[in-house]
């Protein structure tokens, strides 16, 4: 069986015969049309079918990604409750450090920014991140505004039904 490439080489190599003959369609032009479509409907057939089994593939992976990202969410969860009721069983029984079994627990210092009023926050202190607005500029791209920096691309994407 031919490869996808061959069968559109051999369906260029066929309209480039039509236009040197003026579009006069031969017997065996219209036979050649006639095998490499049948070709190409086998090819598509295939193609299709591992689209969609690779789409399938894709989905499940999502679906699994998911359902694992679901345990770690709920396992860290776990650990951080019990991580703070073990800290409130410490503070209570007044223990800094403790060696219990083959486990050493101790408390460490960290220090963070708490915020009690963001009105009052000096620009110095502010982080300002800016972003391209695209939907503006597609927008007037498309309104026929030339824009130096920018242009409007048309993409095909093909649909599989």
């Amino acid at each position: 069986m031919a490869t996808l490439f061959d069968i559109t080489a051999e369906q260029r190599r066929i309209n480039d015969a039509l236009m040197e003959s003026g579009g006069e369609l031969t017997p065996e032009l219209e036979e050649a049309l006639l095998v490499n479509a049948e070709n190409f409907a086998v090819k598509v057939e295939g193609y299709t079918t591992s689209i969609r089994k690779f789409d399938a593939l894709a989905e499940a992976a999502d679906a699994e990604i998911k359902r694992i990202q679901a345990i770690k969410k709920s396992a860290t969860n776990s650990a951080k409750r019990l991580k703070e009721s073990l800290a409130y069983g410490m503070e209570v029984m007044g223990m800094d450090k403790a060696e219990i079994g083959l486990n050493k627990l101790s408390f460490r210092t960290s220090t963070a920014v708490n915020i009690t009023d963001e009105v009052k926050i000096p620009n110095q202190y502010i982080k300002v991140e800016t972003s391209i607005d695209k939907m503006a500029l597609k927008k007037d791209l498309q309104a026929g505004m030339v824009i130096e920096f920018a242009e409007l691309l048309i993409n095909r994407n093909l649909q599989i039904r």
